[in-house]
C-alpha cells in the first residue's frame, strides 16, 4: 500500500485508471452553458537539474516550480485551503516534497499549518502518466464537495518532516473545506520521474446568476443509445434523475444535456411533460416498455407544416423520425448539468484466445439466468368467493387481509379443514434467516389437511432479488422455502402461487396484493409466482449467460473439493489435475474405506492429493483443514462444493425434518461455510454444485428437501458473489450415467453428458451468482461405427465433405451455430445487427469460417460472410446449401485430412498450387 508521509513509507503502488479533463476559455465555457468544475488560475512546469540520481528528486527544482506558479496565478498562499502533494510514499521522496513547498510558501506566509496537503496516491495508487490529472480531480471534487477525503495508511508522520513548523498539516481523514473570503482554491503537484516538475492553483468557478426560468408549457427529452436495451436503461436512470429535480432551472438544464449534450444513436425515443415530476412518470413508462423505442431514419416523414406542440414531436420521435431541431428546445440560459452516463453493455472486448479455453469443439452448452420481466395480472382477475384459511403472524397484515378478502367476496376460515385455500404468510422477523424446520412442519401439515382440489398461496420477503440493487438483501433460506413449497405442491399436483412481497410497503399495499393473486390463483386455477415491487407486478423470466472469463488452473497453492470422492466430485478433481492443479485438498464427511482409498491412490499418481475427514457443516472443523492445507501448500486458490445427498422419492408430507435435514445441512450450512472460507483466504472463486431441482418444481417432485437446499445454494450465490472471489452456483440438469438419481420424467430432456458438464463447470467458473444449466434430450446410443457412412472410404476422384450433422439443415441449430462461431472470434453475437458494422476483415472472416466448419460439420465457403447482411441471413444461406446434397467433384478435390483444415488455408490453396492459377492437380 502507498503510505504517503507516514514513518513507514516504502514506496509506491502502481494503480490502474484513465482520467479525462476538458479545458476551455473561461468566457468560452460560461457563455455556451457548459458545467464549469474549476478554473486555472495559474501553471508552471519545470525541471529540477542533475541529482544524485535518476529517482531521487529536487527539492529546489521542486520549490521554483510552486513559486513560478503562484506568481503566474496571482494569489498568495494565504488564500489556498488544499495542496495536493505527488506524495508517492517514500522515506526519501516525501521529505524532499514538503520541504520544497515549505521553502516556497515562506517567501510569501510566515503562517503555520493552516493548509490541508494529502496524496490520493493512498487511496488509488500510483496512476503513474495520470497520477496528476487524479490529483487534479480529486481537489476539483473537494472544492465542489466542500470535504477533502483523508490520505489513507498514515500511523505516525514521517520523522523526516516536521509539519508543526510548515505551513501543512497532514489530512489523515475526511476533513470540511470551508470557505472564508473568495472562492476556494486548491494546488496540485505532478513531479515525474527524472525531475520533470508540474505545479496547478485551481480555484472554484464563478457563480452564474440566473433569473426566473422563462415560462414554458411543456418540455421534451430525448433519451438515445446503441440498442432498445440502452435507451431503456437510459430512461430509468434519468427518470430517478428527474426525480431529485432541484427546482424549475435543474428540469430546464436536465432536458438541455439530454437533448443537446449527447450524442444521437440509432435507437431513440421522447417523452414530454409539464415538469420534472411528469417527465420521470413518462421515463419510466420508456424504462418498463410501455412507450416505444425507434430506430432513428426509419420514420415517415413529419406532416408539412412540421408540428411544433411537444406531444406530436415525442410521438413522431418515437417513430424513427429525426428531424427535430434540438438545441431550439432548450430553455433560453438553460446549461449543462449531471445528468446519468451512458449505460454500457457489460461485455468484454479483450477477446484472446488462451491454453485455458475450451476447444472449439467444445462450446459449453446452453445457459441462462432466472430473471423477472413485469407483468400485471389478468384482467379478468377479479374477487373471487372461496373459503380461505390465513396463516399469517403480523397483527396488521392479518387484519388487513381479512378485512380485503372479505370485502371481495372471499369467506376467512379458522382451520385448514374449513378451507379450500390456504394462504401463508413467511413469519421470518426482519434480518434473520428462517428456521426451516419449522416451515417444514407448517407447510407438511398444510398440505395433509387440503382437500384434494384445494390451493395454496404463499408470500414472503427477501426471497428474490428482482430488481437491481436488491442482491445484497437476499435471504437464500427464504428463497429455498419459496422452492419448496412449489416442489411439494407440484409433487401433490396443487395448483399454487408463490407471491415475493415488497419489503418496504405498508401492511395495507401488501393485503391487496395478496387478495388479488388469490383471486388470480382462484379463477385460473394454474400455479405461479410472482414478485411486486412499488406497485409493479413481475413474474420470472430467463436470460442467455455467456461463459465468465477463462481461468488458468494454477500449479502453486491448492484448491479444496469438498465431497470430492463421488462420483461428480471425482471427475472435477480429475478435470482441475489435467488443467495443471498440483495439490488437491478433498474433504469428506465419511472415513476411507478401501474403495475410497482406491481412487485416492490413482489420484494421487498425478498430484498431490489429500483427504480430510470432515463435515462442511462444522465451521470450525472446516477452517482447521484449511488452516493444515495453508502451512502445507500455501494460498487457497478456489473452493468446489460437491457434499450433499438424496434421500429415497418419497412426499414431503410424509418425510420427518430429521431425515430431510441430512440432505439439507451440508448444501445450507455447508455451501455458506465453503463460500465464507473461500472469501475469508482471498480465494480466486467458490463453486456449488446445485441442481435444476433448485429452479424447476417437477425436478423437485418426491425430492422436496432436495429442491429446497439447491434453491438455496443458487439465492447465496446471488448474494455472494463479489469482485473479491467469484461465487457461482451451477444448476445442473441430470449428468447422463453420473451422480445422483433424477427424476425419469425430468430428465428425460434435461440432462447433459460427462464432457460438456465439464465444459459448462469451467466455461462457468467465474461467471458469478445463479447459472442455469437446462441441458437437453439424451442423445441416442451412437450407432456401429461400421454403419457410419464416416467409416466408408472414398472413391476415387470423390470430393471429400465434412459431413452434416442430423439438424444441420436446420435453420434454428445453424443460427445457433453461427452466434457460437461469433462468440468464439469475437466474443459477441451480432444479433440483428448488420455484419458490415462489425469489422470483418479477411482474416477474421477466415477465423469465422473455421468456426463454422467446426460446428456446422460442413465445409463453408467464405464469402457467404462477405455476401450476408445479417446473421440469420448467414444461417439462412447455410442451411439452403445444406438442403441439397453436396456435388462429388464440384470444386477443387480437398484431400481427405482436410477436416483439420482451416478455412484460411482452404482460401489459399489454390494460390500455392501449379503456379497460383487456381488449377489443382
Amino acid at each position: 500500500m502507498v503510505r504517503a508521509f507516514d514513518a513507514g513509507a516504502d514506496g509506491f503502488v502502481p494503480g490502474e485508471g484513465v482520467v479525462s479533463v476538458v479545458v476551455k476559455s473561461l468566457g468560452a465555457a460560461l457563455r455556451d452553458g457548459d458545467r464549469v468544475r474549476g478554473v486555472v488560475r495559474g501553471s508552471a512546469v519545470g525541471h529540477g537539474g542533475r541529482t544524485s540520481g535518476l529517482t531521487v528528486p529536487s527539492g529546489g527544482g521542486q520549490g521554483e516550480v510552486v513559486v513560478a506558479a503562484l506568481v503566474d496565478a496571482g494569489v498568495s498562499p494565504d488564500s489556498l485551503g488544499v495542496v495536493e502533494a505527488h506524495g508517492t510514499g517514500t522515506g526519501l521522496g516525501d521529505p524532499i516534497e514538503v520541504e520544497g513547498l515549505s521553502r516556497a510558501w515562506r517567501r510569501f506566509t510566515g503562517r503555520s499549518q493552516f493548509c490541508a496537503l494529502g496524496s490520493v496516491k493512498s487511496n488509488i495508487g500510483h496512476l503513474e502518466p495520470a497520477a496528476g490529472l487524479a490529483g487534479l480531480v480529486k481537489v476539483l471534487l473537494a472544492m465542489e464537495h466542500g470535504v477533502v477525503p483523508g490520505s489513507l495508511h498514515v500511523r505516525r508522520p514521517n520523522d523526516h518532516i516536521r509539519f508543526e513548523d510548515s505551513p501543512f498539516f497532514l489530512v489523515d481523514r475526511a476533513w470540511v473545506w470551508g470557505r472564508e473570503e473568495g472562492p476556494r482554491r486548491g494546488a496540485v503537484s505532478a513531479f515525474g520521474m527524472g525531475g520533470v516538475n508540474a505545479h496547478v492553483i485551481v480555484e472554484e468557478p464563478p457563480r452564474v446568476e440566473r433569473g426566473a426560468v422563462p415560462v414554458q408549457d411543456s418540455h421534451l427529452v430525448r433519451v438515445t443509445g446503441a440498442d432498445e436495451r440502452a435507451v431503456r436503461e437510459l430512461a430509468a436512470a434519468y427518470a430517478d434523475r428527474f426525480a431529485t429535480s432541484r427546482g424549475p432551472w435543474d428540469t430546464a438544464d436536465l432536458c438541455h444535456t439530454a437533448n443537446v449534450g449527447r450524442s444521437p444513436q440509432e435507437y431513440v425515443t421522447a417523452v414530454h411533460g409539464r415538469d420534472a415530476a411528469e417527465l420521470a412518470e413518462s421515463l419510466r413508462a420508456v424504462a418498463a416498455g410501455r412507450l416505444p423505442v425507434g430506430v432513428a431514419g426509419s420514420g415517415t416523414r413529419a406532416p408539412d407544416p412540421a408540428p411544433t406542440g411537444h406531444a406530436a414531436l415525442a410521438e413522431l420521435v418515437r417513430t424513427g423520425y429525426t428531424g427535430v431541431d434540438w438545441p431550439a428546445l432548450s430553455v433560453p440560459g438553460a446549461r449543462t448539468t449531471d445528468l446519468p452516463t451512458y449505460p454500457f453493455a457489460p461485455g468484454r472486448h479483450w477477446h484472446m484466445h488462451t491454453e485455458t479455453t475450451a476447444p472449439a469443439e467444445e462450446t459449453p452448452p446452453e445457459a441462462y439466468r432466472a430473471t423477472w420481466r413485469e407483468e400485471a395480472l389478468p384482467q379478468e382477475a377479479q374477487a373471487a368467493p372461496g373459503t380461505v384459511r390465513l396463516v399469517v403472524t403480523d397483527p396488521a397484515l392479518h387484519e388487513a387481509l381479512t378485512a380485503e378478502l372479505r370485502l371481495n367476496g372471499a369467506h376467512v376460515a379458522g382451520t385448514e379443514a374449513e378451507a379450500d385455500t390456504v394462504l401463508m404468510v413467511d413469519a421470518t422477523p426482519p434480518g434473520q434467516e428462517p428456521d426451516l424446520s419449522t416451515f417444514w412442519a407448517r407447510v407438511a401439515k398444510t398440505l395433509k389437511a387440503l382437500p384434494p382440489h384445494g390451493r395454496l398461496l404463499w408470500a414472503s420477503c427477501h426471497g428474490a432479488a428482482v430488481r437491481p440493487g436488491e442482491h445484497a438483501s437476499l435471504r437464500p433460506g427464504t428463497a429455498a422455502q419459496a422452492m419448496a413449497v412449489a416442489a411439494a405442491c407440484a409433487e401433490s399436483r396443487i395448483a399454487h402461487a408463490v407471491v415475493h412481497l415488497d419489503p418496504s410497503e405498508p401492511a395495507e399495499a401488501r393485503a391487496r396484493v395478496l387478495a388479488a393473486e388469490y383471486a388470480a390463483l382462484r379463477q385460473g386455477g394454474e400455479s405461479t409466482a410472482a414478485a411486486h415491487r412499488a406497485g409493479v407486478r413481475y413474474v420470472p423470466d430467463t436470460s442467455p449467460v455467456r461463459p465468465g472469463r477463462a481461468y488458468e488452473v494454477r500449479p502453486d497453492g491448492y484448491y479444496l473439493v469438498t465431497g470430492g470422492l463421488g462420483a461428480i466430485g471425482r471427475r472435477l478433481v480429475e478435470r482441475l489435475i489435467d488443467r495443471g492443479a498440483r495439490h488437491i485438498g478433498i474433504v469428506g464427511r465419511s472415513a476411507l474405506d478401501p474403495g475410497r482409498s482406491q481412487v485416492l491412490r490413482a489420484l494421487a499418481t498425478r498430484a498431490e492429493v489429500v483427504y480430510r475427514s470432515c463435515d462442511v457443516a462444522d465451521a470450525p472443523a472446516l477452517t482447521a483443514v484449511a488452516g493444515e492445507l495453508d502451512a502445507r501448500w500455501g494460498r487457497l486458490r478456489g473452493v468446489v462444493h460437491c457434499s450433499g445427498g438424496v434421500n429415497a422419492f418419497g412426499a414431503m408430507r410424509r418425510r420427518p425434518w430429521a431425515d430431510a435435514a441430512r440432505v439439507v445441512t451440508p448444501k445450507t450450512d455447508g455451501s455458506l461455510h465453503a463460500v465464507r472460507l473461500a472469501q475469508d483466504r482471498g480465494a480466486d472463486f467458490a463453486v456449488l454444485t446445485s441442481s435444476l431441482a433448485g429452479t424447476h418444481a417437477d425436478a423437485g417432485r418426491g425430492l422436496v428437501d432436495y429442491s429446497l437446499a439447491n434453491a438455496y445454494q443458487l439465492a447465496l450465490a446471488e448474494r455472494e458473489h463479489g469482485p473479491g472471489t467469484a461465487v457461482t452456483a451451477h444448476a445442473w440438469p441430470n449428468w447422463t450415467g453420473v451422480g445422483m438419481a433424477a427424476d425419469a420424467a425430468f430428465a428425460a430432456a434435461h440432462s447433459l453428458d460427462a464432457t460438456e458438464a465439464e465444459t459448462a463447470f469451467f466455461g462457468h467458473l467465474l461467471t458469478g451468482g445463479a447459472v442455469v444449466l437446462p441441458g437437453h434430450t439424451p442423445a441416442p446410443p451412437p450407432a456401429s461405427p461400421a454403419d457410419t457412412p464416416e467409416a466408408r472410404e472414398p472413391g476415387p476422384g470423390t470430393r471429400t465433405v465434412i459431413p452434416a450433422p442430423a439438424t444441420g439443415r436446420d435453420h434454428t441449430a445453424l443460427r445457433a451455430h453461427v452466434r457460437d462461431a461469433f462468440l468464439h472470434v469475437l466474443g459477441d453475437d451480432p444479433g440483428d445487427r448488420p455484419l458490415r458494422g462489425l469489422g470483418l476483415d479477411s482474416l477474421v472472416i477466415a477465423e469465422l469460417a473455421t468456426a463454422l466448419e467446426q460446428r456446422a460439420g460442413r465445409t463453408v465457403d467464405p464469402s457467404l460472410l462477405m455476401r450476408a447482411r445479417t446473421a440469420d441471413e448467414l444461417a439462412a444461406e447455410l442451411a439452403a446449401i445444406a438442403a441439397g446434397p453436396p456435388v462429388a467433384g464440384a470444386g477443387p478435390a480437398v484431400p481427405s485430412d482436410a477436416t483439420g483444415a482451416t478455412a484460411l488455408s482452404l482460401l489459399l490453396r489454390p494460390l500455392l498450387t501449379d503456379g497460383g492459377d487456381g488449377v489443382t492437380p
